[in-house]
């Protein structure tokens, strides 16, 4: 019999079945909640992430995130050593863009709102933005002139500690930007992705220590007496240094997730960059009552500066907007433009609703009920189970009474089928909706069942049935219909295209892991015939693999920003400034004004291809284009090694110091357009510079040192890097 024809024949049981109902319901959704970390749900994190639970009757719910969120963000700052949570990291990804999304469609003024994306519609979108901060600003002031009281923190202690409780957010500064371009970004992208690439490298202070972000607030730490670990190591996620806020490492961990994906997740980067660039009431807040208390507030006057929204990060961002979806209603139609936008307000939704303290996120591990409730629940099934131990009623195949044993319960199977059907069963259950459930009505005054819960009780039954119209990761995907963002990243393979891709090509544990590169041959001939000529044409196939690749030895170095933030790795970024065309160095920045030039950001992949077009060769789109015109298994090598940052930095630093033998070969050479030596000239002026440092910093280290010969020896004897100079020198 239905469950709808035994409750119109049983006055009795139509009384008692919406208890019955909500009481398995709810200590099912609880139970399933803990349940589901031992789950094999497609969501589900992996177990060496999972926060460990103890058996002390102190530990709560938002314990066990904190410390979720602290072992994610150690291992997403050492990826290269725990690249088994991507999978784990796409999945928390979509579904906090899911969450977002839900959770800006209920908020007046959201971008969600804005159906154009055409450049004067956004730059209204965000100019309304700034005049709401005015607006709250001013409010702020007027407060505090007729004697209200700081808001953010009332003495120097609490000051200091609200600084430290910043830190873990702070120290990620420009993560998100971290892969956005890279030498195996599509070509057609690139002049989108530098304008993005280039406000992290202004987070990074342009290669200058002294204004790098990270860096200024590990100053402000010091100062205020706090002299913590690196963020990339293990003790820095320590309890005892009393970094407690969990809402802090959740918006810390997101920016390293929405990083790991920059091909897949490309619009949804530039619409958070969008959002998290804008001037923020607490910035502005904290830079007056720090410097009331006498605190250095350099670190946050600096951020309401350099974020404006007419010549700094704000208007970069929407500039690189509206550059972008340009290019896709260009070379893809309205269509996908529109798609396009619609995950670039995604993007936006996520960065939004994290800064909003009151949303939570689809990827915790549970919620904030579970632990005041679950001794209550269980008493409550346990009663309901007698009341109705002859019962009759079949829910999705089993009767009431059957579901009302513990040990039935404890089924996680049986959890997840009940829970279903119960989420279900309308008029009883309407999901999003509990003022028109059912459930809610007879559990309420004038219900028949009013009293037996109490009202926290009946304020968790509401949550729960409000919170099923949640969207899941599944629903986001469904908003991406024919986007290439992808379920699975377990088919990524091919490192030419895709990032990131991990390999045991990437280890080095001997030369002998090394593939010859397939100019060996004209090695050895130009090494016996050095006056022998050669033609353009066969010299550029096999140097153009290497110079299309080569920046990638430096470029997994910039994904961490705490990891930048040191002397070398600054040189590294001064260097991978000029590869990639900015030339200009000078105490300022650059902002807006790089992205609106009109002429052609010529970096050393543009180089490369204006070689290949003087040269009448073919024009590939991509890097794994090039590779496939001219293959070059040493150029797949450098790939490889370049995901392994952190293990092979020396090594990959003399990588890059002996390759760059083949940008003053070229510059001799009439290889180049004349056009192009001038910016070629200056790139082996910066380089130049920064190798020097290197070799003297590894010096101080007798296995950096070594390992910086090795890179260099590696490029001669694998990369054939000298027979491909020899090879440039001899052409006419």
């Amino acid at each position: 019999m239905s469950i709808q024809a035994c409750l119109s024949q049983s006055p009795k049981m139509s009384t008692y079945f919406p208890i019955t109902l909500g009481l398995c319901g709810m200590a099912i959704l609880i139970w399933a909640l803990q349940r589901r970390k031992q789950s094999a749900h497609p969501l589900e994190l992996p177990r060496d992430l999972k926060p460990v639970v103890p058996q002390a009757s102190g530990q709560t719910t938002e314990d066990n995130e904190l410390e979720l969120y602290k072992r994610l963000y150690f291992k997403l700052h050492n990826l290269e050593d725990h690249h088994d949570v991507l999978s784990q990291s796409n999945d928390i990804l979509i579904s906090l863009l899911a969450k977002s999304l839900s959770w800006e469609q209920k908020r007046h003024g959201s971008i969600l709102a804005l159906d154009s994306w055409e450049p004067k519609s956004l730059e209204a979108f965000v100019n309304r933005h700034d005049a709401h901060v005015a607006c709250q600003w001013e409010q702020y002031t007027t407060k505090r002139k007729s004697g209200a009281r700081r808001e953010l923190f009332q003495t120097k202690t609490e000051a200091h500690d609200w600084i430290k409780q910043k830190a873990p957010l702070k120290l990620v500064d420009g993560a998100w930007l971290g892969h956005v371009h890279r030498v195996n970004t599509p070509y057609n992208l690139r002049h989108v992705t530098k304008d993005a690439w280039q406000v992290m490298t202004e987070e990074y202070g342009d290669g200058q220590l002294e204004q790098h972000h990270v860096h200024l607030y590990s100053q402000l730490l010091q100062e205020v007496g706090f002299s913590l670990p690196p963020a990339y190591s293990a003790d820095f996620t320590h309890p005892r240094h009393g970094m407690t806020d969990t809402r802090t490492w959740k918006l810390a961990v997101t920016q390293l997730l929405i990083s790991l994906f920059p091909f897949d997740y490309l619009p949804e980067i530039l619409g958070y960059n969008m959002h998290f660039e804008l001037l923020q009431l607490e910035t502005m807040m904290a830079a007056r009552e720090l410097k009331e208390l006498n605190i250095s507030s350099y670190y946050f006057f600096l951020h309401i500066s350099i974020d404006n929204s007419h010549s700094g990060h704000t208007a970069m961002a929407v500039n690189t907007v509206a550059k972008y979806l340009r290019h896709i209603e260009v070379t893809e139609g309205p269509v996908a433009a529109q798609t396009a936008w619609r995950r670039i307000q995604a993007g936006y939704c996520l960065s939004r609703a994290l800064s909003d303290p009151e949303f939570s996120s689809l990827a915790s591990s549970g919620n904030e009920w579970d632990d005041r409730i679950i001794k209550i629940l269980r008493a409550k099934v346990d009663a309901a189970g007698q009341i109705h131990c002859t019962s009759q009623i079949k829910i999705a195949g089993q009767r009431l009474s059957q579901w009302l044993v513990p040990e039935n319960l404890a089924s996680v199977q049986n959890q997840q089928k009940f829970l279903s059907v119960l989420a279900g069963m309308k008029p009883w259950v309407r999901a999003g909706n509990s003022a028109k459930s059912r459930l809610i009505q007879e559990l309420s005054w004038g219900g028949k069942m009013f009293g037996s819960f109490t009202s926290a009780e009946v304020d968790l039954v509401r949550r729960w049935i409000d919170n099923l119209a949640n969207p899941s990761p599944q629903a986001y995907l469904g908003l991406l219909v024919d986007s290439p963002v992808p379920v699975s990243l377990g088919c990524k393979k091919d490192i030419r295209l895709d990032y990131p891709v991990f390999s045991p090509r990437g280890e080095l544990v001997s030369f002998n892991d090394i593939h010859m590169t397939d100019s060996h041959i004209d090695h050895l001939q130009v090494r016996t015939a050095p006056s022998q000529h050669h033609d353009a044409g066969m010299v550029l196939a096999r140097l153009l693999p290497l110079w299309l690749t080569h920046q990638c030895v430096m470029e997994g170095f910039m994904g961490v920003p705490s990891r930048t933030a040191d002397p070398s790795m600054a040189a590294v970024t001064r260097v991978l400034r000029a590869y990639n065309g900015f030339i200009h160095i000078d105490e300022g920045v650059s902002g807006i004004d790089e992205a609106r030039r009109t002429d052609e950001t010529l970096g050393l992949v543009e180089m490369g291809l204006h070689m290949a077009r003087q040269a009448g060769l073919p024009q590939p789109a991509s890097l794994r284009e090039a590779l496939d015109l001219w293959p070059c298994e040493f150029s797949v090598t450098l790939l490889h090694l370049a995901m392994r940052p952190n293990r092979h930095r020396a090594t990959l630093l003399g990588l890059a110091s002996a390759i760059s033998d083949l940008h003053q070969a070229v510059l001799r050479s009439n290889l180049l357009p004349p056009g192009d030596r001038e910016t070629l000239r200056h790139i082996i002026w910066v380089e130049r510079l920064a190798f020097k440092m290197f070799v003297e910093a590894e010096r101080a280290n007798d296995q950096g040192y070594s390992d910086y010969e090795r890179g260099r020896e590696l490029a001669q004897t694998a990369g054939n890097v000298s027979g491909l100079c020899r090879m440039i020198n001899a052409l006419e």
